[in-house]
């Protein structure tokens, strides 16, 4: 907890899947994380703002709040592979310990290991990290209809879809709707024999 009250959600120590392992932001990696960021094709399939390529200055002095002054109410994680490889990001956002909920999400980042199941570890351990660590009743996350790898894995994972915000997004002279997913305790414990 914080002065305020709040709780602060810190990733401090490493958790590992079967193929990935999460470990807090480190310093020493700032130029992996700068070059997924200046990514346009990541950025198409996770970001609504128009690629913006930002300088390492500024980068630099986002990614150092990030490390140094987390948020209260969000958690990011590097996604390493078992044999140490910096392939990806992880977060969870918008926690509300009143509520028990919150937002989640991966992006891997690393081309050589999309399509190979570290995608479905990674959100394994995410959601293992949101219902069993943080005690969350209810995960959600969002993706753009054209982003079909991302939609596929949610689905995989047990996400329900929502709703839809129509139309929410013009890119490539297109204007493509935003899918809601959610996925509850119930089913996340039922899912893994938990019951």
């Amino acid at each position: 907890m914080n002065q305020n009250g709040q709780m602060i959600a810190i990733a401090d120590t490493a958790i590992s899947g079967e193929m990935v392992s999460f470990t807090p932001l480190r310093m020493e990696n700032i130029y992996r994380h700068f070059e997924w960021n200046n990514d346009p094709e990541l950025n198409r399939l996770d970001n609504e703002m128009p690629y913006k390529e930002e300088s390492f200055g500024e980068f630099k002095k986002r990614f150092e709040r990030m490390v140094t002054h987390p948020s209260s109410n969000t958690v990011d994680f590097e996604i390493h592979s078992n044999d140490g490889t910096l392939i990806g990001v992880a977060y969870v956002a918008d926690i509300s310990e009143h509520n028990r909920h919150c937002t989640a999400g991966i992006t891997i980042g690393d081309r050589a290991y999309w399509g190979r199941n570290y995608g479905r570890d990674a959100m394994n351990l995410l959601l293992d990290y949101c219902f069993e660590e943080l005690g969350m009743h209810r995960v959600a996350t969002e993706t753009f209809e054209y982003n079909t790898a991302w939609k596929n894995l949610v689905e995989w994972a047990g996400f329900k879809r929502e709703g839809v915000e129509q139309e929410y997004l013009f890119r490539d002279g297109v204007f493509w709707d935003k899918e809601i997913y959610g996925l509850l305790e119930g089913d996340y414990r039922a899912s893994r024999g938990l019951d």
